[in-house]
């Protein structure tokens, strides 16, 4: 019996799975000299290959190209609500993972000599800001120029040609399916880890067994199969929408409660500080500090790479209609001034309060305490604690939710069935890494797809301006 792309992509999924899951410490550590290996010799490619990403995002959209139309139909989303699903299915469970977090760790690092609390900001904002939904809009902009422009297939392969000799380039599409699979586990894992803190700060019982976090993925992977059969408009449309105004409500509340004046002065201030240090952060490396970039700025940007298949296409699914300028600046907008208001009440309010020793001394031993230990100095503290363990759960629902939908996609086959058995198969992988508990291998998978894609990537783009300036 001749087995289907589809069938391939599951079996292959399931044995290299089980290589990670037997053998984590010989696979982790395998995969961990061959990532440093990289990282030490194409840092400064990887650094410049984003930023230069970025660049060519602001000369298309400013450029006539810009006004070139994705498809000849209407959006199919209102605004809001297309932005709503690429911030979910884009970062939104990372910046309540990092939103404390990150600022108070970079008042540390060997980039911020001064150990100023605008430059931690700085840095963070650098990390999760324009430079990562770049590479989104980029690699979304080049799968539905394609798809609508030149009714080629939702995936890595159409990129490359139509339809005739697709089967060529789709061993592209199934390490897009190993690298979402596979990432969006790893995420699963982690941040299943900060829910599991959040209610130990919040009830006086022993949870810090395995059987608690099995029970989190289960009830997780139960509603994103739900959901995931539900389709584009019932499922994730409806739960981006919650995740938005459930986050936007917690922002407001935190807001009003620190003192919003000065959240607000302080917003302007770190919106003009990570502006000003943009350029010296998106071209050097400093010497003195380059095993730090290596570890956390080049690390960040591999793992915005190893998203692009998924959310790229995500994105571009839910594009139609929408002018390429109208796409890639909104893209690229939008989130990040969500994104960066977002650290400034978090992380902001942190590095300025008087918490702020103690915040280190916590995240300095777990990055996972810093959000509840903030939350606890505010009035109503547990009720916020809460909601965000309830956004949490729902950011991770509809990036799972969204990874289903993408992986029925680039295997061609988008029945209720495929999809259950892909999110059997994303559950079944969570919870190995759930048994063995291993942050190391969780990152290794999360970012191993990386390294192919960034070439992928930059493939895909030659063919994109190759066919948008042909006659």
């Amino acid at each position: 019996m001749k087995l289907s792309f589809n069938q391939w992509s599951i079996i292959i999924s399931i044995l290299i799975g089980c290589l990670f899951i037997l053998f984590p410490e010989a696979t982790t550590n395998i995969l961990d000299h061959v990532i440093n290996a990289i990282l030490h010799s194409l840092d400064r490619f990887l650094l410049w290959t984003v930023t230069g990403v970025l660049i060519l995002c602001l000369i298309i959209g400013f450029s006539p190209l810009g006004n070139k139309k994705l498809g000849d139909q209407p959006p199919e989303f209102s605004t809001f609500s297309w932005v709503a699903m690429l911030f979910a299915a884009g970062m939104g469970s990372g910046l309540i993972f990092w939103g404390v977090a990150e600022p108070i760790y970079h008042l540390q690092s060997p980039l911020n000599t001064d150990h100023s609390p605008m430059m931690a900001l700085s840095i963070t904002n650098f990390h999760w800001g324009i430079h990562a939904w770049a590479v989104y809009a980029f690699s979304g902009l080049i799968i539905a120029w394609f798809s609508y422009n030149r009714g080629r297939g939702m995936n890595i392969s159409s990129t490359f040609s139509d339809g005739t000799t697709r089967k060529a380039f789709q061993s592209f599409d199934m390490l897009a399916v190993m690298a979402i699979i596979f990432g969006v586990a790893g995420t699963l894992a982690n941040s299943i880890a900060l829910i599991q803190t959040g209610v130990e700060h919040l009830v006086p019982y022993d949870i810090t067994g395995l059987p608690f976090r099995l029970i989190v993925l289960l009830f997780i992977s139960i509603a994103f199969m739900l959901s995931s059969v539900s389709g584009l408009q019932k499922g994730v449309k409806t739960l981006s929408d919650f995740n938005v105004i459930l986050a936007l409500l917690i922002l407001l509340i935190i807001f009003l409660m620190s003192s919003p004046f000065d959240t607000l002065k302080l917003f302007v201030e770190v919106s003009i500080s990570y502006f000003k240090d943009l350029p010296l952060l998106s071209f050097i490396l400093p010497e003195s500090a380059r095993k730090w970039s290596q570890s956390w700025t080049i690390i960040y940007f591999l793992w915005w790479i190893a998203w692009a298949p998924f959310t790229g296409l995500f994105i571009a699914r839910i594009s139609k209609g929408r002018t390429i300028r109208e796409f890639l600046f909104s893209i690229i907008g939008y989130p990040t001034i969500i994104t960066i208001f977002w650290f400034t009440v978090f992380g902001g309010n942190g590095l300025f309060s008087d918490q702020v020793a103690t915040l280190q001394s916590v995240i300095n031993e777990n990055y996972t305490n810093g959000l509840f230990v903030f939350l606890e100095g505010l009035p109503f503290g547990t009720t916020l604690s809460f909601l965000c363990i309830l956004l949490l759960v729902t950011f991770v629902i509809t990036s799972a939710d969204s990874a289903i939908f993408v992986t029925a996609a680039l295997t061609g086959n988008s029945s209720k069935v495929n999809k259950i058995v892909w999110s059997v198969l994303l559950l079944g992988i969570s919870s190995a890494l759930l048994i063995k508990n291993n942050v190391d291998l969780n990152k290794v998978i999360a970012i191993t797809g990386a390294i192919p894609f960034t070439f992928i990537l930059l493939f895909q783009g030659i063919m994109f301006f190759r066919d948008i300036f042909k006659k």
